[in-house]
């Protein structure tokens, strides 16, 4: 069976986050179409004693929220941090924990205080003196529950394990022994499955891709997400899926829309009053020639130095995507929020059971079922997205996203 995830979410307990209503999350699966999603943080304290008072377990290691269908997975982010011979400053990368029960969550809890470890925040920091002591640490946590499943969080992103802050040459400088442990990884909204097969270390992994959201809003939730093709609807299902590379396609964002995709600096930085992109040919000691401080290579450039181009790469099914609702408002240039755009949303959602619904339809069905219906302006748009008939000028850098052009 196939079964449409997006495990990678924070509640109002981490940081940058307001309020996250999970009745407002719910809604919003039902309507982009995503049947398991990662609940976030759910190691934090006051967020484990939430979800226990208010989720209800309904098919092993998947939970209900009241009456709605959607499925909640027991998820939380990690920032585990480690000095590492050869790099003067400490290696810190985002990971992504799953877990089969409450259980196993008593279980790390108790091993961040016997490591003196703070579990104050919706994302802890774990904090490692070597690799050795990182090795033990992982290993513990594997060894909680056979089902619990460790992954690299958008890997290429300049807090992910390979991305620009480490400059790690190899997913082996980090893990160590726990190595052969990292069976999957998160592609992160900056780069896609063809951008990342090229590198040695993660060819043979699999790939998924979430929308790491820190709101409830429509045009985050499931503005990426993984269909797996999955034995059993359950919690063991899905992770035998993901360590077999059952995965039948992932929906992306188009690399280019991502925050970090190019080299460069934005405006609002000191000395700036335009930004510095780099498409290409980066200064080699990226320095930026206006403020003169150092860049951050970016998602394209960082991807570009780790691959090699003599690998035949494993064939990736998956399809650059736009929320429904960021469509709409560029069709109609106006912001997500505005009630036009929320009245075609809705209008659109009358003749298709979800977002996903509608983007995996033929373009006849779509036209069939929404001509006269939604503006001509809107139906063009959504088809010239669904064929991918669109780019990102200027494209995503430096903490800003890329700016969407229709280009037919």
């Amino acid at each position: 069976m196939q079964i449409t995830v997006d495990l990678h979410s924070h509640s109002g307990y981490a940081g940058g986050v307001g309020d996250v209503s999970l009745d407002a999350v719910a809604q919003a699966m039902a309507f982009k179409g995503i049947d398991v999603y990662g609940c976030g943080d759910c190691i934090y304290p006051l967020r484990t004693e939430e979800l226990k008072q208010v989720l209800k377990e309904t098919s092993n290691g998947l939970f209900t929220y009241k009456d709605y269908p959607a499925r909640f997975l027991l998820q939380t982010e990690i920032i585990l941090t480690v000095s590492l011979s050869g790099y003067k400053n400490r290696v810190l990368a985002h990971h992504l924990v799953f877990f089969p029960d409450f259980k196993s969550i008593t279980g790390i809890q108790k091993l961040l205080e016997k490591w003196s470890q703070k579990n104050t925040i919706g994302r802890p920091f774990i904090t490692n003196r070597d690799q050795a002591e990182l090795e033990d640490r992982l290993f513990a946590i594997a060894d909680l529950h056979p089902l619990i499943e460790i992954i690299p969080a958008h890997v290429m992103t300049p807090e992910g394990i390979l991305g620009s802050r480490n400059r790690l040459t190899s997913i082996q400088e980090f893990y160590g022994q726990f190595t052969s442990q990292i069976r999957v990884i998160e592609t992160g909204l900056s780069a896609d499955p063809e951008m990342l097969c090229r590198i040695p270390d993660l060819q043979s992994l699999t790939m998924i891709s979430n929308s790491d959201t820190h709101c409830a809003a429509l045009n985050r939730i499931g503005r990426e997400f993984t269909i797996l093709d999955a034995d059993t609807f359950d919690y063991q299902g899905i992770i035998n899926s993901l360590r077999q590379n059952k995965v039948n396609m992932t929906a992306e964002f188009f690399p280019a829309e991502g925050r970090y995709f190019l080299t460069g600096h934005r405006t609002n930085r000191e000395g700036h009053t335009v930004p510095v992109i780099y498409e290409e040919n980066a200064p080699e000691d990226l320095i930026c020639p206006i403020c003169r401080k150092s860049m951050l290579p970016g998602v394209k450039q960082r991807s570009m130095e780790l691959s090699d181009q003599r690998i035949s790469p494993l064939h990736r099914e998956f399809k650059h995507l736009l929320p429904l609702l960021e469509v709409i408002a560029t069709a109609q240039k106006k912001g997500v929020a505005a009630k036009s755009v929320w009245i075609e949303y809705m209008e659109v959602l009358k003749w298709f059971p979800s977002e996903i619904a509608l983007w995996k339809s033929e373009q006849i069905v779509i036209e069939d079922n929404l001509d006269k219906r939604i503006t001509q302006e809107t139906l063009k748009t959504i088809i010239a997205v669904k064929e991918e008939h669109y780019s990102f000028k200027p494209a995503g850098y430096d903490g800003v996203y890329g700016v969407m052009v229709i280009t037919q």
